[in-house]
């Protein structure tokens, strides 16, 4: 029989639906912004892995920054329109449009500031607001759940945009001078476009119809120097220890995956498969995988707890990593393990949000849940910053197929760090 605590009502079920759009708006954009924003750096404006270090560095800095205060600021936010609704539309037409004019820059240093200032201003209050809405909105027991069907959308709004780029890759690419499939600007154009249209319906959407606790519910808001004083307080610092253990193993876990993401579609462009074989290995193989172990991770975290499941599936990740240097290069390369690799890059990118998310929102302080989930941007922000610079290097000393295996060390570094945390929802032994 069915636990009726673990399941959704109708309002939940419909906020699940919206947030879950919410997020797909994200995961197209940063789609995007993350691999076709390092090809224009390098194919149309002709600069080094250096520059895209240095622009994801920049970008990784400012959200540092920025997460924290738009935390802050949403949780004393009393705005007739709840707390977290307004930063949906506002960060949601800033990134998007500052992604539009991104594709039409012939200049880095105008790209730097774009990228690096005006889009991480956006992205940061979308996601500041995204990302404490649905600790606000579900009990513990139903987030593993709520978070795997609203990343399975996300991972839905990442075919849609990888079907565009397959159609953009066929219609505006060209080999280049040295193999690999170089994009014509058009093609830029069109997808950044896309990706910028996306987060701006992501937050119209957020801010139309999501639902939020009556501000007049809320405790007293705080200034920004007060909220200060009051969370770096050592007695408040002694209560979130498992947090900041989390937090560490977070950081360990996302310098893998930012060691994968600067340098992924570069890795893949330059193999030089055609369509027909990227459709195969990435839509047809591995994105339904991605969406079944999404499910069954976030089902598996609300039935057996955070972390059992979640150290099994590091460790399989990590494994399969390390196979991506035998696919060989362009026009020598093996399609099988192509399509044996794939799958574990894709899963390792996309499948481990909803029981990490799940487990950190747990942690999260009940009216501190912005400024707590700015902290917790350390582990993407510090991670991107030494995942770029690392992945840069290994780029261009041993050759981007190497950065995989490296991505898999981190992953099963990791583990201990899990391990170290207690585990927030360890369920109760069944008499039945």
């Amino acid at each position: 029989m069915a636990d009726k605590n673990r399941t959704f009502t109708r309002f939940l079920a419909f906020q699940v639906f919206i947030i879950g759009f919410i997020k797909m708006g994200e995961y197209v954009f940063f789609f995007f912004e993350q691999n076709y924003i390092n090809l224009y750096v390098l194919q149309i404006l002709g600069k080094s892995e250096y520059y895209v270090s240095w622009l994801v560095s920049l970008s990784a800095v400012m959200g540092l920054i920025l997460q924290f205060v738009w935390g802050v600021i949403s949780d004393n936010t009393r705005s007739k329109y709840g707390r977290r609704r307004p930063y949906f539309i506002f960060g949601g037409i800033l990134a998007g449009i500052s992604m539009i004019v991104f594709a039409f820059s012939g200049s880095y240093w105008l790209c730097l500031i774009l990228d690096g200032i005006i889009i991480s201003i956006g992205t940061n209050a979308y996601l500041a607001a995204e990302r404490s809405l649905i600790p606000d909105t579900f009990e513990p027991k139903l987030r593993g759940r709520a978070n795997g069907i609203i990343y399975i959308m996300g991972n839905i709004g990442m075919v849609i945009a990888l079907a565009l780029f397959l159609v953009t890759e066929e219609i505006f690419g060209y080999e280049g001078p040295e193999g690999g499939t170089l994009l014509e600007p058009t093609g830029f154009i069109i997808l950044l476009s896309v990706g910028g249209g996306f987060i701006i319906i992501g937050g119209i959407l957020g801010f139309l119809f999501i639902r939020e606790k009556p501000v007049d519910e809320l405790p007293p808001k705080k200034t920004f120097i007060a909220e200060m004083k009051d969370t770096f307080q050592v007695s408040e610092l002694k209560n979130q220890k498992e947090f900041g253990k989390n937090l560490l193993a977070n950081i360990v876990f996302r310098i893998g995956y930012y060691t994968i993401m600067p340098f992924l579609f570069a890795y893949i462009f330059s193999l030089g498969m055609g369509m027909i074989e990227l459709l195969i290995s990435i839509m047809v193989v591995s994105f339904p995988l991605v969406f079944i172990f999404t499910y069954l991770i976030g089902i598996l975290s609300d039935k057996f707890g955070r972390k059992k499941f979640l150290i099994i599936a590091l460790l399989i990740m990590a494994s399969g990593l390390s196979l991506v240097p035998l696919i060989g290069g362009p026009g020598n390369y093996s399609y099988t393990l192509i399509l044996i690799c794939f799958p574990f890059i894709m899963i390792t990118i996309l499948g481990f949000d909803a029981p990490m998310d799940s487990w950190s929102q747990d942690l999260l302080p009940e009216n501190k849940r912005g400024q707590f989930n700015g902290i917790m941007n350390i582990t993407l922000t510090v991670s991107q910053i030494i995942g770029s610079f690392i992945a840069g290097y290994i780029a261009i000393e041993f050759g981007k197929q190497w950065i995989f295996p490296v991505a898999g060390a981190f992953l099963i570094i990791s583990i201990p760090f899990f391990l170290w945390v207690k585990d927030t929802l360890v369920p109760k032994s069944n008499p039945e």
